[in-house]
């Protein structure tokens, strides 16, 4: 490589991690232009987000909402994220609750929620972090949730998408591929509050309470607290399966 390509190639290294910065940035400010007109603040906010080894803070108020570059003065929570995920989010292509979704705590995921040292949680803690990860990250009004092949990440064993979660109430999208098998795990089978799942497209084999049975399109399924469940296709099967999945109830 002769000297002025050298020259060329370390200027453009340089030059980098600020326009990666910048487009970061750029993304960000998106979704705070948006979460200003949120109904969903109703009170004064300020979390965190930290995407790669890079820190913002996000204040907001009723009809209001603004960005800086920098951790938050007050130990608050806060989203990490790397940028291919934020990218990934900004662009419709996989929701961040999807980002974060997890079988076990233990899980490491593309996207997550953490607590500064020092933040002490209020009693409604849980509503506000699961709020926020819902409204700043989704964008409109009404705000829009973009779903189906493609949109997911493994979890719990097969391709899954997060519509919305609150409190009492989760929601979501399945895509069962030949060879998963969903709640493989003894420890992932039970749930302390009912779970329905509505089939929309294709069968899978299913084991609910110790029944083995075949769970289809057209029919929803309710599992009552406290049921163990788990679905699966064969790996040589020659169709998949797709539904929803809700769970409501307290503890859910």
């Amino acid at each position: 490589m002769r000297y002025s390509s050298l020259i060329a190639a370390a200027a453009a290294l340089a030059l980098a991690p600020a326009a990666l910065a910048d487009e970061t940035t750029d993304i960000l400010n998106r979704f705070v232009a948006d979460y200003a007109s949120d109904p969903y603040v109703t009170g004064d906010q300020s979390f965190g987000i930290l995407v790669g080894d890079d820190w913002y803070t996000v204040t907001a108020s009723p009809g209001r909402a603004s960005l800086r570059e920098g951790p938050p003065d007050v130990p608050t929570f806060y989203f990490t994220v790397s940028p291919d995920s934020l990218a990934e989010v900004d662009a419709g292509d996989r929701n961040a609750l999807t980002q974060m979704a997890k079988a076990f705590e233990s899980d490491v995921t593309p996207m997550d929620m953490e607590v500064m040292e020092g933040f002490q949680p209020g009693n409604d803690f849980l509503a506000e972090v699961l709020g926020t990860a819902f409204h700043f990250w989704t964008r409109g009004q009404p705000e829009i949730i973009p779903f189906g092949r493609g949109m997911t990440r493994v979890t719990h064993g097969t391709n899954a998408s997060i519509f919305y979660y609150q409190p009492g109430f989760r929601s979501g999208f399945f895509h069962i591929e030949p060879g998963h098998h969903v709640n493989e795990d003894v420890n992932s089978q039970t749930n302390p509050f009912p779970s329905m799942f509505i089939v929309m497209e294709g069968w899978a084999h299913a084991r609910i309470n110790g029944v083995e049975m075949r769970v289809g399109a057209g029919n929803a399924y309710l599992i009552p607290a406290g049921h163990s469940h788990e679905f699966w296709l064969e790996a040589d099967a020659d169709h998949d399966a797709t539904g929803i999945l809700l769970m409501f109830g307290d503890g859910a």
